[in-house]
């Protein structure tokens, strides 16, 4: 096909409007993407196109395109903890707690030294004057009182000053001495504060004490 030319004047003026510039087919097909934006966290945002097609092809899937970055949000500090208030809160807790718990113990020690044993009216050792006798009183098996007896004279020579009366003796020892006089003999926990033990080792010192005196009396 053979084109022909036509001549145009410098100052032509056309009678309609210019016709469109010729273009191919594909040129027709562009997309033209219009974002839009989907807000998900105060982190994210998913910015997404929609695609208008034209001509014969069909519409595409959305394409979806994330844009991640960190928004670095202040933390507030946190004002510093009172830690005298809170101990003093404890404290007073923890006091409250103790007094009911020595309340309960004292009920329980009611309680249970009134199942038990009292000591009598008097000094052991002296019947005849306003005391009494301790192995009648106890009213155990001459055998076993005879052991108690041993095993309590044992334990003063191992835990007390034998040169001291009991007023005079430490209270770590008396208590050693009960306690191991108790291990042996399980029974002393029926009577109220242990008081066998006690005026065995009374007795006992009273006896190593006059001893000593007469020995002393000897030598003059």
């Amino acid at each position: 096909m053979v084109h022909k030319s036509t001549p145009v004047p410098a100052f032509y003026q056309a009678d309609g409007p210019p016709q469109p510039i010729p273009s191919l087919t594909y040129h027709t097909e562009i997309l033209y993407p219009t974002p839009s934006f989907v807000l998900i966290s105060p982190q994210e945002e998913i910015s997404f196109s929609t695609h208008t097609l034209r001509g014969r092809f069909p519409t595409p899937s959305r394409v979806f395109s994330t844009t991640s970055f960190r928004v670095t949000s202040p933390i507030p500090s946190r004002a510093p903890t009172p830690k005298v208030t809170k101990s003093v809160s404890f404290l007073a807790d923890q006091n409250g707690e103790l007094e009911k718990m020595s309340m309960y113990s004292s009920i329980l020690s009611t309680d249970s030294n009134g199942s038990k044993i009292p000591k009598p009216e008097g000094e052991a050792g002296r019947p005849g004057r306003g005391g009494y006798n301790l192995e009648k009183s106890l009213n155990w098996d001459a055998d076993r009182f005879k052991k108690l007896k041993g095993h309590v004279h044992r334990l003063i020579e191992k835990h007390c000053d034998t040169s001291k009366s009991k007023t005079n003796q430490s209270l770590t020892a008396l208590n050693s001495v009960e306690r191991d006089a108790v291990a042996q003999f399980p029974e002393l926990h029926d009577y109220v504060g242990c008081w066998p033990v006690g005026d065995l080792v009374q007795m006992q010192l009273k006896n190593i004490s006059a001893k000593e005196r007469q020995k002393l009396a000897k030598k003059k």
